[in-house]
């Protein structure tokens, strides 16, 4: 079942059974957290804000640089993501809610951060990494895996031809 779908006035409707809003809900506050670098989740937070430069003062001055920018936009994300999910209807078992152009770019950066999150959690590093079989998944990898899918689904249709395999 495809999840997204480009509307007539080039919206985004993304359909979601109930159960994967659900899941996705949940997961946000806790992305949140990470992003704003609350206590236990530095780990975390450091695969979302890497260092720019190995060189300590370098790094001091990037991060001078940047301010805080890098960190508002991904809360302004999360914003639009969490604001689409309370705007959304339900139909049936499903959870429907049709996007702009910016909250399909948000929906794009949160998923994005949540993978990079999970991975972390699941002990993931580089792709090599990602070797392990389906059948046997814990549940934080099948959650990987499944917003690796809705990522990738958004991507091809946002970029229409791009290889995304």
């Amino acid at each position: 079942m495809r999840r997204f779908r480009r509307l007539a006035d080039d919206r985004v409707q993304l359909r979601l059974p109930a159960a994967e809003r659900a899941v996705l809900s949940s997961l946000l506050p806790q992305l949140l957290a990470v992003v704003n670098g609350e206590e236990g989740v530095e780990h975390l937070r450091d695969r979302l804000f890497p260092k720019a430069y190995e060189d300590p003062d370098r790094e001091r001055d990037f991060q001078r640089l940047i301010g805080d920018d890098l960190v508002d936009q991904r809360r302004a994300a999360l914003d639009d993501v969490v604001a689409s999910l309370d705007a959304g209807r339900s139909r049936g078992r499903s959870w429907i809610v049709d996007l702009d152009d910016d909250g399909a770019q948000s929906w794009l950066a949160v998923l994005h951060d949540l993978r990079l999150v999970l991975a972390q959690v699941v002990g993931i590093r580089t792709e090599s990494d990602w070797t392990r079989d389906p059948a046997t998944a814990e549940p934080a990898e099948i959650v990987l895996w499944h917003i690796g899918a809705l990522q990738e689904e958004l991507l091809e249709l946002l970029m229409p031809g791009l290889d995304t395999g």
